[in-house]
């Protein structure tokens, strides 16, 4: 039975707090090991249902440059979550974007795990979240991690989840400058020389590190200066750039210490660019309408 409602379905963007690269695989991709935290900042997704238009699936955005891109991940979703319960109906897909697209933020992801959890909803499937996280996989392989946990160490290629609590709980800024760093450019030039990035500051949980900086550095410095001048700051206790780029987060020591370092940074920076502030989030829930 279908229930025609709305939902509007939060996507959080995530951050590696360390991201290691393991080794080769024999399918040619990297074996990784990360740790992955959900964090406040996030798109929003209304969705509903088209009982009159079975297979049909409507997408719009706010952001102008993706809301011709009617062959993204979230549509993806919907269409593969139509076809593995064979439901009658179409899809409507409304996307307000706030997460930076190509900012090693996992936004695509976060929106396509957001309907899948909708649609489950919507349709009264009531699939677990095992079966959920099977669809995110074929996907792609980051997908699952949005399924499944706040935090979690993610293995393999990024499938293999292992939920993890953190002792302490992790505010901070995070800024993009504009661009995005190609993800498959970053792991292949990593392959033409695998050095790890340089350690960070260590908590009780991890300590930061992410082996895509050395190339997304070489290419952009942008990055090394935006995190260098975050190490700099008093009340920041360490910063990183956020999976192959191009995002940078700085930790900071308290909550109140966000605001003036979001105004200092774009003191600095430029008034325009993307500058959030954020905590590391628990689950975000679908609310019908």
């Amino acid at each position: 039975m279908l229930v025609w409602k709305t939902v509007k379905q939060f996507a959080p963007a995530k951050i590696n707090l360390y991201l290691h690269i393991v080794g080769r695989r024999p399918d040619g991709f990297h074996e990784l090991e990360t740790l992955m935290a959900l964090i406040s900042v996030h798109d929003t997704l209304d969705i509903d249902l088209l009982p009159d238009a079975p297979g049909k699936i409507e997408f719009t955005c706010s952001d102008p440059t993706l809301s011709d891109v009617k062959d993204n991940l979230a549509t993806k979703a919907a269409r593969l979550f139509l076809d593995e319960f064979k439901l009658s109906t179409g899809v409507r897909i409304h996307l307000e974007k706030k997460i930076p697209v190509g900012a090693g933020l996992g936004g695509g992801s976060s929106d396509a795990a957001a309907v899948l959890r909708a649609l489950n909803l919507l349709s009264r499937v009531h699939a677990p979240d095992a079966k959920l996280a099977e669809l995110a996989a074929r996907l792609g392989s980051d997908i699952p991690f949005f399924i499944y946990s706040p935090t979690a160490i993610c293995r393999g290629r990024g499938e293999i989840i292992e939920p993890v609590r953190l002792t302490k709980n992790l505010c901070g800024v995070l800024v993009h400058p504009g661009f995005g760093v190609s993800t498959p450019w970053a792991y292949k030039t990593y392959a033409q020389n695998p050095a790890p990035g340089i350690a960070g500051r260590a908590f009780a949980d991890f300590t930061l590190r992410n082996d895509l900086e050395p190339p997304a550095f070489s290419k952009y410095p942008w990055l090394p200066v935006a995190k260098a001048w975050f190490q700099k700051q008093p009340e920041v206790l360490d910063s990183l750039m956020s999976g192959s780029g191009s995002s940078v987060f700085a930790l900071t020591d308290t909550t109140e210490a966000r605001g003036p370092l979001v105004v200092r940074f774009r003191a600095e920076f430029g008034e325009t660019l993307f500058a959030e502030m954020f905590a590391v989030a628990e689950p975000v829930e679908s609310v019908p309408r």
